[in-house]
């Protein structure tokens, strides 16, 4: 038997529910083609890798986040592909890390390979590091995927208003991480 503190939602409330939800899904679905678009300017502000080098290769061991040992040697991670320096790939990698808000790109789901003809690997520096290891494209991402792009990603503060990406009160989160 039920515990008779348990509250049913009314109908009124499981609709202003299913409207909350959809209008999350309508947002989402709206700002969609307008990352992408932007991602591809990115993209091209950024430059091509070569297209011969892994994020393994590019990353120093030990990489935070990634790494699980303090030397190459005995990684899992470089465990198969040993870092290395490559001139131009290492310059769209310090362009990533520069336009990141916070100067921590996620290395985890991108792959460096693709830098030089998909920008969508590198939208994907932006987001969390958690949670987005199978989505492949912009369309396929939930609201708080798209709203960490925004967020995480320079580029966007010269198409949002400051508003959105600054509080008004030290220590607040913005509007967009409100959103979060």
């Amino acid at each position: 038997m039920m515990a008779s503190n348990t509250s049913i939602p009314t109908e009124k409330e499981t609709q202003n529910w299913v409207k909350a939800i959809l209008a999350l899904n309508v947002t989402k679905d709206g700002l969609t083609k307008w990352v992408e678009t932007e991602l591809n300017k990115v993209h091209k502000t950024i430059g091509e890798g070569c297209g011969n080098c892994s994020i393994e290769n590019l990353l120093a061991c030990p990489t935070p986040g990634m790494c699980k040992r303090s030397s190459w040697k005995n990684c899992d991670f470089h465990l198969s592909k040993r870092p290395k320096k490559c001139k131009i790939c290492d310059r769209v990698k310090q362009n990533i890390i520069s336009l990141h808000r916070f100067k921590r790109p996620s290395w985890k789901y991108t792959q460096a390979e693709r830098w030089g003809t998909e920008p969508w690997e590198i939208g994907k520096c932006y987001l969390p590091n958690e949670g987005y290891s199978r989505i492949s494209s912009v369309e396929e991402l939930d609201l708080n995927g798209v709203m960490s792009i925004l967020l995480n990603c320079k580029h966007f503060e010269t198409c949002l208003s400051t508003l959105s990406l600054s509080s008004p009160m030290p220590d607040m989160p913005c509007l967009l991480e409100k959103v979060m």
